[in-house]
């Protein structure tokens, strides 16, 4: 009977999150290990730190990553995972997401135009690379168009690194965070009429989306692509970046609530198995 109603209480969360989501097959909160965050070695592989740490409480749970400082240009970059492992096309013609809730501290005190980006890459059929889709992210204390003071400033682009790409880029939408604070870095992958379109979305720690951006290219067709690749923290300037509740799942588009949920919803399933 007890199986019984923790079965029930799984079902209860991800009903209850609106919008019906697929079993996800990767998530990583850190709570046991670093799997899946450990793939690639060196800078690539995700610390594992338990809530506190440099000041961060876990956005979850106990533990949470850290992408260490690293740089494209002039290495492997930062914290990298291929969300449980590559997949060339859409599963059963429906999109994907990949998310990470990251920690911004704005009270942080760092030099202007620090950066970190945050890269969910596609797949084509035929195994190769097809694209980069990347949250290119800054902090500032100048002013400019987004605001004056000290904030982080987040753009979308198709490149990363300093050669590649400015989160304060006029032309790229820019966007100012004020409130330091946990913040979900949304990729969602879907397929309008055979041409692979993302949405790039920022959601505060209640769910609410707080800014969208949208990236396409008339040549990523259908017949050629788009299955998951990479997740990467290409440029990584901070002395740390916590980040938790890592995620690719096959899905219809989603409520914002959707992923805390899901990651509850994990907890409780590896607690029901644990007592099997």
């Amino acid at each position: 009977m007890l199986k019984r109603y923790l079965f029930i209480i799984v079902l209860t969360l991800f009903v209850s999150a609106g919008t019906p989501v697929l079993a996800a097959p990767f998530f990583q909160g850190f709570e046991t290990n670093n799997a899946g965050w450990d793939v690639f070695g060196g800078t690539n592989d995700a610390l594992r730190v338990a809530s506190g740490t440099h000041g961060v409480t876990s956005r979850t749970g106990s533990f949470h990553g850290e992408a260490v400082t690293g740089d494209l240009e002039k290495n492997d970059g930062s914290a990298a995972t291929r969300w449980g492992g590559y997949n060339m096309s859409f599963t059963a013609g429906l999109g994907y997401i990949t998310s990470a809730d990251i920690y911004l501290d704005v009270g942080g005190a760092f030099g202007n135009d620090t950066r970190f980006d945050w890269d969910s890459a596609a797949s084509q059929l035929d195994g190769n690379f097809r694209r980069d889709f990347v949250f290119n992210a800054g902090f500032y204390n100048n002013s400019d168009a987004t605001g004056s003071g000290a904030r982080f400033v987040v753009s979308a682009s198709n490149n990363a690194g300093r050669s590649g790409a400015f989160p304060e880029n006029p032309g790229r939408d820019p966007f100012a965070i004020t409130q330091t604070g946990w913040y979900t870095f949304q990729h969602f992958f879907h397929n309008v009429a055979g041409v692979l379109v993302v949405d790039l979305s920022i959601m505060n720690s209640s769910g609410a989306t707080l800014h969208t951006w949208q990236l396409s290219d008339p040549s990523d067709t259908a017949a050629i692509c788009c299955g998951n690749r990479y997740g990467w923290f290409p440029l990584q300037e901070f002395s740390f970046l916590a980040f938790d509740n890592s995620l690719r799942t096959d899905s219809a588009v989603p409520e914002p609530a959707t992923f805390g949920l899901l990651g509850a919803s994990l907890l409780v399933f590896a607690l029901i198995r644990r007592r099997k």
